[in-house]
């Protein structure tokens, strides 16, 4: 697989693509092992830190959204509901769009923490700093290569809208390689 060209794209803040929020304050202490993932703001594991049973419905944060870490940036997709941690400081923040899919999320979370690497401890990643962090993406276009506008400029000031399906194509182009590869790998540990 070639590079990929990045020269189009285009500046996208963070709040004016997602819905940005925060899970109720919550101790793990206060919970017993369960089922449920507890996403917290780590570097691995997609966050996840331990898994719990929620005490009631309200509990539960919606999957389908990107978490971000204010530690770090990092950030992860979480395709299923979960417990997220929340409360001062360390609490990730939850971000939510109707365009996001498994494949684009994968994608705009590696951006956004290559993007967060200008924050350090002190500076973290939180509210104004992450509600105006700008994010470079691919932006959708015509057949003819001209980019489509939004007159509502719903994604920014030029109108311009992210490519989501594009970046959901290019993700899923580096996993028939990556499972090929983990079969083979099977295959020969058998």
């Amino acid at each position: 697989m070639g590079k990929i060209d990045i020269k189009k794209w285009h500046d996208f803040e963070i709040s004016r693509l997602f819905t940005i929020k925060s899970p109720k304050a919550r101790k793990i202490s206060e919970y017993i092992e369960g089922d449920v993932p507890y996403v917290s703001s780590g570097a691995i594991n997609n966050g996840v830190v331990s898994y719990l049973e929620p005490k009631n419905e309200d509990d539960i944060e919606e999957g389908n959204c990107i978490t971000v870490s204010p530690l770090d940036g990092s950030a992860f997709y979480q395709e299923h509901d979960f417990l997220g941690r929340g409360g001062a400081g360390s609490a990730i923040s939850l971000l939510y769009n109707d365009n996001l899919d498994k494949y684009n999320s994968l994608f705009i979370s590696t951006i956004i923490k290559l993007a967060s690497e200008k924050f350090d401890y002190s500076d973290a990643l939180t509210g104004s700093n992450l509600y105006t962090l700008k994010i470079k993406l691919p932006v959708l276009t015509n057949n003819h290569g001209s980019p489509v506008i939004d007159k509502e400029k719903i994604y920014n000031e030029q109108g311009l809208i992210p490519d989501w399906d594009g970046m959901s194509k290019q993700i899923k182009s580096l996993e028939v390689p990556v499972l090929n590869k983990l079969e083979i790998l099977k295959e020969l540990s058998s």
